[in-house]
């Protein structure tokens, strides 16, 4: 019988294919290794198992980290009891050299080395009607789709009286029953309508910071059961999980629960090897710390405590080594034509894979003799892969499958966003294996292997412009991992034969990411002759509007704003040449604006967009300095509404010039339809100003710079 793995936390639940959850009970002693000293391991033995917490004392042969010679360590199996404070007390005794496995999660544990299945995985089980007696995993197909698993999302309103948070409501946003009345009522109908939705999978905004918390208050002052998931057992809140019923937390790569999805969920949880509570309460360090702790014990190597190992090396070898990635400045006020950006695809974690780059070897398979690392070789055996390869080749392979998969799914389908969910996810954290890889919170971490990847990264850029120029390309733009070039006369097909003389020269996969009819680079405020750098817009010749850093991709700014630009550049960019562009381009460009000027002066736009968003650095009261979103907090509050540190708030410019700070702006539930029409226009000319001088051409009338800090005061 197939299923899917749920969570796990005393007990793994499975999702059957009837669509019922049920636990498989498998007993499993928490347990940490001790690495004594040559003939002493008898004795501390001995002495540890006199300790009443011990369950047994047993040896294994374990590699310690990276060491490549295995020894033999005890293993400590304990009753339940803090493993911490027990290894805390071993550590004292005489012959112990270290201890190992202490600080991954008794979870982790149970999933490396008992069940070795992630969570969300498919697995066949055996049963005694509702009795999983065990369970397998199974290899799954090529399918796009996540686990059948069910979910609601709840969104609670809370208020803070008397020094702590209140419960008002809880609404189910899948189907609009809302629990209200007193603490009480709200309480028992949201655990009633939560036990009769079922689901697998709960989203509740704040549920560990504020909403477990109250729920906890109200249960404990009433004699209430709080009853989270489909048994009797306790709410575990490092885990998110309540008896089979998973509540997802905060850490969704900084998206919303809607924007990632359950399959980016997916991707994120089995790469980690953790239940998917965890994935969503692990920032990218621990999970990649999951994967690599999995990754240790599956070749019999045991897991050291976390600790900090860069070593004292001479300045003029920092100042060498310690650099980032390359980039080749743009030349800003010039419109470019035909422009093709090549992408090496997931450069740093190929970089990994094709030299070897290591922990263990950071000088991709070069004696690393003479730095921290010098003792450090790959485990079991000199043919052993590295450990980051091991880790990457993978879920590199995955993401280059689904994105050539992608490309022959037709956009907007369910497919299509399942297939989008997935690489998001594995680019992230493709993208964050090389960024913790010298991070001083990393247990593994070197600072060389870091440094390393850089060196080689800025070779291979160098290398792909040396192979641009010798066949008459211009380079005009880099980035790190990314390279602009054109060439007149250029088809597609000519960029493609460029990118494959690139990667024969350098051994990475480089491939056309967009093609550019129009491309321009904006200046710098407060250097005209100099560009910004990351910041971008152009055209494709499939009529896409691409933009980095400008105006149109910024959040903060109202969406008028931000929808203006790109219908500007779309308007602009709607020629055949760069003269015509530069001279009826601009002249549609310029009777837009006009017409967007037209419709604000005449109050048009609603209040949705011409709201900003700000999030708040601090609590409302704490601003030395008074800001829009602590004016607009401050209003939030006044209302019944919260405004903590970390959220954002919305508001809209009402008058610019007032006195008083806190009359400058409206939140919307105060918005009576009057706006700073003059700064909104001030707002549009800047992001015209931004189009029009990034391509030579000039916008008449000096408006001064739109910006809050001028209005703020």
């Amino acid at each position: 019988m197939d299923a899917y793995i749920i969570g796990s936390e005393a007990a793994v639940w499975i999702k059957t294919e009837t669509g019922r959850a049920l636990r498989l009970r498998d007993r499993y002693a928490p347990f940490f290794n001790v690495l004594c000293s040559p003939g002493c391991e008898e004795g501390v033995a001995y002495r540890i198992s006199e300790c009443p917490e011990v369950k047994s004392v047993s040896t294994e042969a374990l590699t310690p980290s990276f060491d490549g010679t295995a020894r033999q360590m005890l293993r400590i199996e304990t009753w339940g009891h803090s493993l911490r404070r027990l290894a805390s007390a071993v550590k004292l005794i005489p012959g112990v050299e270290g201890v190992y496995n202490l600080s991954i999660p008794h979870v982790q544990r149970y999933l490396f080395t008992r069940l070795r299945a992630e969570p969300t995985s498919k697995v066949e089980v055996e049963r005694d009607g509702d009795r999983i007696l065990a369970a397998r995993k199974l290899q799954e197909g090529e399918g796009l789709e996540p686990p059948p698993f069910s979910f609601a999302a709840f969104i609670p309103r809370m208020e803070r009286r008397g020094g702590r948070w209140e419960l008002l409501s809880v609404r189910c946003a899948s189907c609009g029953h809302e629990a209200s009345g007193g603490e009480v009522q709200v309480l028992e109908s949201f655990l009633d309508h939560l036990a009769f939705e079922d689901p697998d999978l709960v989203l509740i905004p704040d549920m560990d910071s504020r909403f477990y918390p109250s729920m906890l208050q109200i249960s404990k002052r009433e004699g209430l059961q709080l009853r989270l998931g489909r048994c009797g057992d306790g709410y575990q809140g490092l885990q998110g999980s309540a008896a089979g019923r998973v509540f997802l937390g905060p850490v969704f790569y900084g998206f919303g629960a809607d924007r990632w999805g359950v399959a980016g969920l997916v991707e994120r949880s089995r790469f980690a090897f953790a239940t998917m509570g965890q994935a969503t309460r692990w920032l990218s360090n621990r999970a990649i710390d999951s994967r690599t702790s999995f990754e240790l014990i599956s070749r019999g190597c045991a897991v050291p405590e976390e600790g900090y190992r860069e070593c004292a090396r001479p300045l003029g070898e920092l100042a060498a080594r310690d650099r980032g990635g390359i980039t080749f400045t743009p030349v800003p006020g010039v419109l470019y034509e035909n422009v093709a950006a090549l992408d090496f695809d997931s450069q740093y974690p190929s970089l990994i894979l094709r030299d070897g780059i290591s922990y263990e070897s950071p000088y991709g398979g070069e004696s690393s003799t003479g730095n921290a690392w010098s003792g450090y070789a790959c485990d079991g055996g000199s043919n052993a892969r590295p450990i980051l390869g091991s880790i990457l080749e993978e879920w590199l392979k995955r993401r280059l499958a689904l994105k050539r998969l992608r490309r022959t799914l037709a956009k907007g389908t369910d497919e299509w966003r399942f297939c989008e969910e997935r690489i998001s996810a594995i680019k992230m954290i493709l993208v964050t294996i090389y960024g913790v890889s010298g991070c001083c919170r990393n247990r593994f971490g070197n600072p060389i292997v870091f440094e390393e990847i850089n060196r080689r990264s800025r070779e291979a850029m160098v290398a792909a412009k040396r192979v641009a120029d010798a066949m008459g390309c211009r380079v005009i733009y880099a980035d790190v991992d990314s390279i602009f070039v054109t060439r007149h006369g250029a088809s597609p097909a000519d960029y493609s034969v460029l990118a494959e003389a690139i990667r024969s020269e350098t051994g990475l996969p480089i491939s056309i990411d967009r093609h550019f009819k129009f491309l321009a680079f904006p200046r710098l405020r407060r250097d005209p002759s100099s560009a910004a750098l990351k910041r971008y817009f152009g055209l494709t010749y499939e009529g896409e509007v691409v933009a980095r850093g400008i105006e149109m991709r910024r959040g903060d700014l109202p969406e008028v704003v931000r929808r203006f630009q790109e219908d500007l550049i779309a308007e602009v960019f709607s020629c055949r040449s760069s003269e015509e562009v530069l001279s009826v381009g601009v002249c549609k460009g310029k009777a837009l604006l006009r017409k967007a000027v037209r419709e604000i002066s005449a109050g048009k736009p609603c209040k949705e967009s011409l709201a900003f968003r700000r999030r708040l650095g601090r609590a409302p009261g704490s601003y030395r300095v008074s800001s829009a979103q602590q004016s607009a907090a401050l209003q939030l509050l006044a209302v019944g509404k919260e405004a903590s540190p970390g959220e954002e708030v919305e508001f809209i410019c009402s008058s610019s010039s007032h006195p008083n700070p806190i009359c400058r702006v409206r939140v919307p539930d105060l918005f009576n339809g009057s706006f700073d029409r003059a700064y909104y226009s001030r707002l549009l000319a800047e992001a015209a100003r931004t189009v029009f001088e990034s391509i030579g051409a000039r916008l008449e009338g000096g408006a001064r710079q739109a910006s809050l800090k001028r209005w703020i005061g």
